[in-house]
C-alpha cells in the first residue's frame, strides 16, 4: 500500500488578520485532512506540523524533515490543505521543494486537485501557484510592517516579552498592546539606575550586589548583561524604540536565513507607557557611561579569545573571561571566573590554550584507538533487517493483488475477501511500522557517521596547524570539535582542565 505523509502549517503572521487562535486552526485543517484521507483510502504514515512563516525553508524544521523522508524514495505523497502551505518563500526555495518532490514521484495532494509534478501541466500550474503565493506573501508582509510601523509611532508596545519592570496588556477597545508597571521590579529598576549613576558602581558590581540581596531576575541570576540592558533602554523613559533590531535575510549554506542586525539609528517615540525613571537619571547614567567609556568589543572588532562561548569554570559552571591586561603592571592575559565568591583562581591564557590543546591530543589518540577496536562488522544489522522486512511487505502486497483476483475469478466470496484483506493490511501496517522505525535508525547511525568521520580529520587538522591559525579561525574549529572545555584552579594552585568532545550520542 502507498505511503503519505501529512503536512500541516501555520503561519505566526495570519495572526495579525484572524480571530482564531493558531492552534483552534491547525486543528481544524488537520481534521479536515484526516477525514479526506479516509475517504481516499491514503495511508498516511506521519503527520508534521509547525507554525512559522512559509518564507524561510532555514527556519522551517518540519519541512526540512519532510524533504529528508521524501528523499528516500519511499512516499508516494505529501497532502496538505494547499500548495501555499508547503513554500511562500524565494523562487529558489520553493523551486527546491519541487525538485525534491519531483525527483522522487512523491505527489501533492490536497482535498482540491492531486498535482502530479511529473505531469508537465501539473508541474506548471504549481509553479504559477506559488507565484502567486510569493506575490500574496509580499502584499501581506507589506500590510503588517505598514500596520506595525503605525502602532509603534502611536507608542505601542511592540515586542513579544515586556522589559524587566513592567508586564504587557491588551490595550481595551483597540488593536495593540502597551506596558503596565511592575511595583516591586519597578524599585529595582530604579535601584540600578541610582547605583550607576549617583554611586559609581559598574555593570558587575551591581549584578553581584542583586545577587546578593536574592533580587530575583527575570531569567536566572543578574548578570553584567542584564544589568547593561537596563541602563541601555529607553522604554524607562517612557518610550518605544523601533527598528533597534532589524532583520536582514541572508543566504547560508544555499538556504535564506535571517539574522538580526544591531542599529544605533533606530527610531524613538512616545510611548502610551509611563516612565519608571526621570530625565535627570537616564542623563546622569548615560554621563557616567560616556565617562567610563563602556565598550563590549574590542576597538578593532576582532576576536581575541579562541575559546570564546566554550570554555567555562570547572567549579561552579560560569563562563571564564578573558582579561585583557594592563600593560604597564601584568602584559600577560589571564582568564577568570565571572561568579562572585567562586574560589576558582585566574589562569594565564597561555596555559589554558596549551592545556587544552594537550589534553585534546590525548583524546584524540585514545579515540582513534577505539574506533579501531569498535569497527562495524561487514554486514549491516539494521540495513539487512530493513531488507527482509520491506521483502515481507511487498509479499504481502502480492497476496493483496492475489486474492482481488481470487474475488473477480469467484474463488473468494466478499465476505472471505474482506477478512483476508483486513488481515493482510493489518499486517502491512505493522510492518510499515518496523521499517519506519528502522529507516530513523538507519538514518541515527549514518549522522553519527559522519559526525564521526568529520571530527577526526577536523581535529588533526587544527592540532597540526595550530601556531598558523588566526584566532578567529581557531574558535571556530574548537567549536567544531568540542561542546565545550571547563577549567579549574583550585586555591592550592591545583589546575584541572576537561575537553567535551562533540561527538553523536
Amino acid at each position: 500500500m502507498e505511503r503519505y505523509l501529512m503536512y500541516l502549517r501555520k503561519s505566526r503572521m495570519d495572526t495579525d488578520f484572524e480571530e482564531v487562535s493558531i492552534a483552534e486552526t491547525l486543528s481544524r485543517h488537520r481534521t479536515t485532512l484526516e477525514k479526506f484521507c479516509k475517504s481516499k483510502r491514503l495511508n498516511v504514515v506521519e503527520v508534521l506540523e509547525e507554525v512559522v512563516s512559509g518564507e524561510s525553508l532555514a527556519a522551517r524544521p518540519q519541512m526540512m524533515r519532510l524533504l529528508e523522508l521524501v528523499s528516500t524514495g519511499s512516499y508516494a505523497g505529501v497532502v496538505c490543505m494547499d500548495i501555499e502551505r508547503l513554500s511562500r518563500g524565494s523562487s529558489m526555495e520553493s523551486g527546491y521543494i519541487m525538485q525534491i518532490l519531483q525527483v522522487n514521484g512523491c505527489k501533492i495532494v490536497t482535498p482540491g486537485k492531486t498535482y502530479d509534478l511529473q505531469n508537465e501541466s501539473d508541474e506548471q500550474f504549481t509553479d504559477m501557484k506559488f507565484m502567486f503565493s510569493r506575490y500574496e506573501l509580499k502584499t501581506i508582509t507589506k500590510r503588517l510592517v505598514r500596520g506595525r510601523n503605525q502602532s509603534a509611532s502611536e507608542g505601542k508596545f511592540m515586542g513579544s516579552m515586556a522589559p524587566y519592570g513592567y508586564r504587557a496588556y491588551k490595550l481595551p477597545g483597540e488593536k495593540g498592546n502597551s506596558l503596565m508597571i511592575v511595583p516591586e521590579e519597578a524599585k529595582v529598576v530604579q535601584m540600578i539606575f541610582d547605583m550607576y549613576g549617583q554611586q559609581g558602581m559598574g555593570y558587575n558590581a551591581i549584578a553581584y550586589k542583586l545577587n546578593d540581596m536574592h533580587i530575583p531576575a527575570r531569567k536566572g541570576q543578574w548578570s553584567q548583561t542584564s544589568v547593561a540592558n537596563i541602563l541601555t533602554n529607553e522604554v524607562y523613559l517612557g518610550k518605544i524604540r523601533w527598528r533597534r533590531e532589524p532583520v536582514k535575510k541572508v543566504i547560508k549554506d544555499g538556504m535564506l536565513s535571517k539574522k538580526r542586525i544591531q542599529n544605533d539609528e533606530y527610531e524613538l517615540y512616545d510611548g502610551l507607557h509611563e516612565p519608571i525613571i526621570t530625565e535627570e537619571q537616564w542623563e546622569r547614567v548615560k554621563a557616567a557611561q560616556k565617562q567610563r567609556n563602556h565598550n563590549p568589543v574590542n576597538a578593532d572588532r576582532q576576536l581575541k579569545n579562541p575559546f570564546a562561548g566554550i570554555l567555562f569554570c570547572g567549579k561552579c559552571g560560569a563562563v571564564m573571561k578573558r582579561m585583557i591586561p594592563d600593560k604597564h603592571k601584568n602584559p600577560t592575559p589571564w582568564y577568570r571566573c565571572t561568579t562572585r565568591g567562586c574560589d576558582c583562581k585566574i589562569i594565564k591564557c597561555a596555559v589554558v590554550e596549551s592545556e587544552i590543546k594537550t589534553a585534546m591530543e590525548e583524546w584524540l589518540d585514545a579515540y582513534m584507538v577505539q574506533i579501531e577496536a569498535d569497527q562495524q562488522p561487514d554486514v549491516d544489522p539494521v540495513a539487512a533487517a530493513l531488507e527482509t522486512i520491506r521483502g515481507q511487505i511487498a509479499g504481502l502486497q502480492h497476496q493483496q493483488e492475489s486474492i482481488c483476483e481470487y474475488l473477480e475469478k469467484g474463488v473468494y466470496t466478499i465476505d472471505m475477501f474482506t477478512k483476508r484483506n483486513t488481515s493482510l493490511s493489518k499486517e502491512i501496517k505493522q510492518l510499515q511500522l518496523t521499517e519506519a522505525d528502522l529507516m530513523r535508525q538507519q538514518s541515527e547511525q549514518s549522522q553519527k557517521e559522519q559526525q564521526v568521520a568529520q571530527i577526526i580529520p577536523t581535529t588533526q587538522h587544527i592540532l597540526e596547524s595550530y601556531p598558523l591559525l588566526e584566532i578567529e579561525e581557531k574558535n571556530r574549529m574548537w567549536k567544531l570539535v568540542m561542546k565545550k572545555a571547563t577549567v579549574y584552579r583550585s586555591p592550592d594552585d591545583k589546575l584541572e582542565v576537561n575537553i567535551y568532545p562533540n561527538l553523536p550520542k
